[in-house]
């Protein structure tokens, strides 16, 4: 089978740590699908060049690890929306699940109406904020993903800081977020199309004192330092069943709201003191590197990485396949 590979160029603002990072998982997969006798083809995708798109539509599945175009998030959606157009087959969320999850507000009004348990959020409008906002409260890209944007200052426990933090935000990002602070357990739940993996539970036991129990960017893309050495994933999480199955069941729901049951991703939710679950973001096609948070539950389902790889797969061909048989039986029918 020919698979093409498809992922962001990057910008000169790139640090060779992000670049190692985005090439290392592509070499990653490349290598998984290699070993299972497929051609691979790797599609760097740039602004305002579109011959990835022609060589893509000649392939026969399209593995999609495009997580923006020249480091901009945001751009992932006009990628997916491209492809989904296209009609190849390609792996991970369709364009609602991106372009959902990459405008939290509209992610958070959405799961809010379906019934799902989101803590208190505002849109920062003009560098206001709602008055009696709850404190403390969590400033953040509403526009992005991967933790940027967020440091140990993003916890503001009064009205001053937070109005400080929002106009520091605005200055930096189009789109700010506002939503309350949940304390208590961090917990992430991964899928692979419908199927959930097992509960993995964010650790801060080693955080440096005074610093917020959060996984910031240090915590997520910088090695060694502080907040990644303090931020210790527990996979299997050692929960007790009925927690177990409130967690499962509540990021069951939005996920499977958001994507449809379709693609992979994760769900992350923080469980406060009195049990309750809180969904805090839904993440359509994450990190899919060996050594990030999906493969490490993989690992804990006993899957290995080639596994999880080629289960990504496989749920791109069969939701395919699912939707060329139903095209073609409503084809049918109409002709009829």
């Amino acid at each position: 089978m020919r698979i093409a590979i498809l992922y962001d160029a990057g910008s000169d603002e790139w640090s060779p740590q992000d670049v190692a990072a985005v090439v290392g998982n592509v070499h990653e997969v490349r290598d998984v699908l290699r070993r299972r006798e497929h051609e691979v083809e790797l599609l760097p995708v740039r602004f305002g060049d579109f011959r990835w798109l022609t060589r893509a539509r000649r392939a026969d599945l399209v593995f999609n690890l495009c997580e923006g175009v020249n480091g901009h998030a945001r751009f992932e959606d006009y990628v997916v929306g491209t492809l989904e157009l296209s009609g190849v087959p390609f792996t991970g969320c369709r364009h609602w699940a991106t372009t959902i999850a990459h405008r939290k507000h509209i992610a958070n009004t959405l799961l809010s109406a379906a019934g799902l348990p989101v803590p208190a959020f505002a849109l920062a409008q003009g560098n206001k904020t709602p008055a009696d906002f709850p404190l403390p409260a969590i400033v953040k890209p509403s526009a992005e993903d991967a933790s940027v944007g967020i440091d140990n200052g993003a916890v503001c426990t009064s009205k001053r800081a937070l109005k400080k933090r929002v106009a520091q935000m605005l200055e930096q990002f189009d789109e700010v977020l506002v939503q309350e602070y949940v304390p208590g357990r961090e917990f992430n739940v991964g899928f692979v199309g419908k199927r959930m993996l097992p509960l993995a539970e964010i650790r801060f036991d080693g955080m440096p004192e005074g610093t917020w129990p959060i996984v910031g960017y240090a915590a997520k893309w910088i090695p060694g330092s502080p907040e990644d050495e303090g931020t210790q994933p527990v996979c299997p999480a050692d929960v007790p069943a009925e927690l177990g199955t409130s967690i499962a069941r509540v990021a069951r729901e939005a996920w499977e709201y958001v994507s449809g049951g379709e693609g992979y991703g994760r769900v992350d939710l923080r469980v406060d003191d009195e049990g309750r679950p809180y969904v805090l973001e839904v993440n359509p096609c994450p990190d899919l590197s060996s050594n990030a948070g999906l493969a490490r539950m993989g690992r804990a389902f006993g899957w290995s990485y080639d596994d999880l790889v080629m289960h990504v797969v496989d749920e791109a061909l069969t939701r395919s396949q699912s939707r060329s048989a139903a095209a073609a039986l409503v084809s049918g029918v109409s002709a009829a």
